[in-house]
């Protein structure tokens, strides 16, 4: 069993990684929204959501 601890560890990591994948689709994209979201196979309102809660 995972202790508390490390789950939030694992979270943390996590959201790290989804924070600089989107972050590396919007440069790629020169900041196209619509075509970062389909770079990363997400709708364009989860996008804006993620951009939010990032703080991108």
């Amino acid at each position: 069993p995972s202790l508390p601890g490390d789950e939030a560890k694992g979270k943390h990591r996590l959201d790290d990684a989804e924070r600089e994948s989107i972050a590396r689709a919007l440069r790629t994209t020169g900041g196209n929204m619509l075509a970062a979201a389909r770079l990363l196979g997400i709708g364009r309102t989860t996008l804006y959501r993620k951009i939010e809660k990032y703080r991108l």
